[in-house]
Order: C-alpha cells, then structure tokens, then sequence
C-alpha cells in the first residue's frame, strides 16, 4: 500500500494536471478548498491526510465534465477515477471506503455523515462558493462563460443557497454566515433592469 501522504502528492499532481487540461476548476478554489478541509481537519482531530485526498479527489473530473457538457455527472465521474486510482496504488479497504464516501458524499447527504472526515470536506467545498475568495473566483468564472450580469447572479445565489444548505459543521456555519448574508443582500441590488 502506498503511504498517504505519498499518494497525496501523486493526486494533487493528476488533480492539477485535469485542472491545466481542462482549464477549470479553479485553481483558487481547488487550492481555497484544500487549505480549509485541512484546516478543519486539525481544529476537529479528524485524519488529515483523508481530508486533503478527499478535497483533491472529489471534483478530480469536474473540469473534464463541465467541458464535455455533463456536469452532474462530475460526482459519479470523479468516483470512478478515484476508485481506479486508489485500487491502481492498493489503498487499503477501510481507507479506500472512507476516501470514496468523501467524493461522493460532498455535496451533502440525506441524515447523518458517515465519517467526520467527509463531513469536513463537504463542508470545505461550501468555502468555494460562500467565502469572498471562493465567491470572487466563481464570479470571475461565471463571466468567463459569457453569461450576463443577471445570469451571474442567479448562478452565484444559486451557489450560495445549495452550499448554505450543505453546511453542518458549527465551527463553519460560524465563519461563513455572515458572508452567505453579506453576499445576498449586495447581490440582490446589482441585478440589471
């Protein structure tokens, strides 16, 4: 089995190989979710190492995905290449399960997390869409598309209400409401007549 930390290093590589081949997601908020899920994941005593392969892997495909027109299916697509990828460097099965639950599992779940681990890098991932940086950075990406202003908005309000709604972590509810409510009163007033 490889350890860890080394395998980390081997998926940040394929991860920020996606990110340049596909030209998204955003490097910021690959990186803005990483740092978080790993800050979390010292401030709750969860496994470290399982929360940074967990934020790395759980959008490995969505680049690919959004460029192919498929973007719901970034979630299963990522699973999947996570799965060979963790079976190609003969991640044990109880890691192998935990890692798994963390891409699928983050954009929330129905009940309760299986794992405190996926339940930090769901709550990671809301970081790319609630906090300034993750907020600017979708911006800049919606603009990127060509959509309106107004068709920015709706994506970025949106964003903000799946991702408010995945919240459960306090330690994160704590930091990020007061941007949620910040974000959606400034945004309702830029709406173009």
């Amino acid at each position: 089995m490889t350890d860890l930390k080394d395998l980390f290093n081997i998926v940040d590589k394929l991860a920020l190989d996606e990110i340049k081949k596909y030209n998204g997601p955003s490097l910021s908020h690959y990186k803005l979710a990483l740092e978080k899920g790993e800050m979390l994941a010292k401030k709750l005593n969860a496994d470290v190492n399982i929360v940074k392969l967990g934020c790395v892997l759980m959008d490995i495909k969505l680049g690919e995905c959004i460029k192919n027109g498929c973007q719901p299916m970034h979630i299963q697509k990522s699973f999947d290449y996570a799965k060979e990828i963790l079976e190609k460097y003969q991640v044990d099965n109880k890691t192998k399960t935990k890692l798994l639950d963390c891409v699928k599992s983050h954009h929330g779940v129905k009940g309760k997390y299986k794992t405190l681990e996926a339940e930090i890098v769901a709550n990671a991932d809301c970081y790319r869409f609630i906090h300034p940086q993750g907020v600017l950075t979708f911006i800049q990406t919606l603009t990127n598309r060509k959509l309106s202003q107004n068709e920015i908005i709706d994506g970025v309000f949106a964003k903000l209400e799946e991702k408010h709604n995945i919240l459960s972590l306090d330690l994160c509810k704590k930091e990020l409401e007061p941007y949620y409510k910040k974000f959606k009163q400034l945004l309702s007033k830029a709406y173009v007549n």
